[in-house]
């Protein structure tokens, strides 16, 4: 129980400093997520007994953090995917272990939740957004 609620922590924190560093520097999308991937697998797994897979939710969040402004708008929006690939990648972690882009596929699993719970409060924006008139 520890190691999840750790894991999200980390993923909250990951999220938060990857829609920072996509708003605030020149960084592409890409070289956001390779920079947050790459400090995360190079210190996660030496600091905690868990740390690997730390790294692969904070892998995952980078993944989701190159997500298009028109989907991730906010810090809250993006914590709200952080959290959610978090639990994706903590409670399949022993599922397609092994198969290339689980990573990257839980990442859009995360977004794709987001953007559909988020559609069912927010109905009118997202209408209006996709060019839908009443």
């Amino acid at each position: 129980m520890l190691t999840l609620l750790l894991g999200i922590v980390i993923a909250l924190v990951c999220g938060a400093a990857g829609f920072w560093l996509r708003q605030h520097t020149k960084l592409s999308v890409v070289e956001v997520s390779a920079l947050l991937a790459l400090v995360a697998g190079l210190i996660l797994p030496r600091v905690f007994t868990a740390g690997g897979l730390f790294a692969l939710i904070c892998t995952a969040v980078s993944y989701a953090a190159m997500c298009s402004n028109k989907r991730i708008k906010s810090y809250l929006d993006m914590l709200t995917v952080s959290f959610v690939c978090a639990l994706i990648i903590y409670f399949g972690q022993n599922v397609l272990v092994g198969v290339g882009g689980r990573l990257g596929t839980s990442a859009a699993l995360s977004v794709l939740i987001f953007v559909l719970i988020s559609e069912q409060f927010r109905p009118d924006q997202a209408q209006s957004e996709q060019g839908v008139k009443r």
